[in-house]
């Protein structure tokens, strides 16, 4: 390397230089802390070879990592040596190097409608804690929502105009709200319900809040909405690592498409920049139809009927010649 610093040193300047989120820093941090890591212990980290990240890649693919969490820790790399190259420091090395191919298909956990009823249906909404989750999980369901977008929602965010409701969202990597969602009156109606029991509410206070001894009265935070729904999946029999807080965003989706929602009114309800992104959701579609065998069904109602018409036309041409 043409620099006397520390790799690790570099790796600070690199992040410090990156005009993105902290969420987004952090993530880059610990992703590039594993790759010094194995560098470290596997190859010269003052001179790092093209190999040596083909190497790290099929480490990365051999330790059992799924395909995009491989994918997440070679961005990072790619990243910091595209850096090093832009300020003289090291060839970039990683450039080239690709991400293993992602699984095809959807691979997304979701619930199906009498699943969202049954994890409705099991929350107390006699506590003021009761009313918040289920305003939040029912919030979720029906507009598809993320955590982070329900986190950072304020009082000031959902508002009336004429007869209809609506609330303005700040999306994933924006820094105001950037998108208006209609809303219904069976979303807002338990919203209503909860922020009825808040003492003293303005503009800015946040839609939701903590009600735990330690962190009473402040804006509730992604991990505790994912506790939440966790908590409440698992009082309906629902514990598994494919059905999370984020599959209630899938599931809105996937159930306002199945009931007769465009592709385009979906996208919109989402915040997709690209109706692509949308299409995922179709995939989760032409899943269930595979797994009920739909098509299989329509062949045999189609041979049964061929069968009758055939049985008909005999019996006319028998009917015939005995005449």
């Amino acid at each position: 390397m043409n620099s006397e610093k520390p790799i690790l040193q570099l790796m600070d300047e690199f992040l410090a230089n990156q005009d993105i989120r902290e969420n987004s820093r952090k993530k880059y941090r610990e992703s590039l802390h594993v790759f010094i890591g194995w560098l470290t212990r596997n190859a010269d980290v003052r001179n790092p070879q093209r190999s040596d990240i083909i190497r790290y890649k099929q480490w990365l693919i051999e330790s059992g990592k799924a395909s995009m969490t491989v994918d997440n820790y070679l961005v990072s790399v790619r990243q910091f040596f595209r850096y090093l190259e832009e300020s003289g420091i090291h060839d970039n090395v990683a450039a080239g190097v690709h991400s293993p191919k992602k699984p095809q298909g959807y691979r997304k956990g979701y619930l199906k409608p009498d699943e969202v009823n049954r994890l409705l249906s099991s929350i107390n909404r006699e506590t003021i804690q009761g009313k918040r989750d289920y305003a939040i999980i029912n919030l979720m369901v029906r507009t598809g929502m993320r955590c982070i977008e329900v986190t950072r929602a304020n009082v000031q965010n959902l508002t009336k105009e004429g007869n209809h409701w609506i609330i303005d969202i700040q999306g994933k990597g924006h820094w105001s709200a950037d998108r208006p969602l209609g809303l219904t009156e069976r979303v807002v109606a338990p919203i209503k319900e909860y922020l009825n029991q808040i003492d003293t509410l303005t503009e800015s206070s946040p839609l939701f809040y903590n009600h735990s001894y330690v962190s009473h009265g402040t804006r509730i935070t992604t991990l505790t909405i994912s506790k939440i729904i966790k908590r409440y999946l698992r009082l309906i029999g629902i514990d598994s690592a494919k059905i999370t807080a984020h599959s209630l965003r899938h599931t809105a989706a996937i159930t306002a498409l199945r009931n007769g929602a465009t592709l385009s009114e979906v996208q919109h309800m989402l915040g997709h920049r690209s109706p692509n992104t949308t299409m995922i959701y179709l995939r989760a579609i032409e899943e269930e139809l595979r797994r009920e065998g739909t098509a299989v069904g329509k062949m045999d109602n189609a041979y049964d009927k061929g069968k009758k018409n055939s049985n008909s036309k005999q019996f006319s041409i028998i009917n015939e010649l005995h005449g």
